[in-house]
């Protein structure tokens, strides 16, 4: 897993979703017309430009040039991403315990029993 300095600021992990869900390589045009259709942004082509220029710069974008248009690749994987962020979501909020990230899920009924289920099917086959 690549290392992570921090994490990513909102807008930039915005178009970095963008990325990860569409096919790539992906143009600064298809980029924009994503994010104006699936988020509540309305980034100007500059905005864009300078926050795609910034995921260059901590190494999560490659950028190519494909005849008028530059295009994107992503070089950070989302499920990498994802794992890191969760690890630093569970050490900063629950003191890196999952089974006071659980509680706090438990106690908020925010867990469906649907969830409960598939859960006890994920610990079930973790202790296989």
């Amino acid at each position: 897993m690549k290392h992570f300095e921090k994490r990513l600021p909102d807008a930039e992990l915005e178009i970095m979703k963008v990325i990860w869900h569409n096919p790539y390589p992906i143009s600064t045009s298809e980029v924009k017309k994503k994010i104006d259709e699936e988020t509540d942004h309305e980034w100007t082509q500059q905005t864009l430009q300078t926050l795609l220029n910034r995921l260059i710069a901590k190494e999560y974008l490659a950028k190519d040039k494909q005849g008028k248009e530059y295009i994107y690749t992503p070089l950070v994987e989302e499920k990498d991403y994802v794992e890191y962020e969760s690890e630093q979501f569970l050490k900063k909020m629950h003191a890196n315990s999952v089974v006071g990230l659980m509680k706090t899920l438990f106690d908020s009924r925010k867990i469906s029993k649907e969830d409960i289920s598939e859960l006890e099917k994920m610990l079930e086959e973790k202790k296989k």
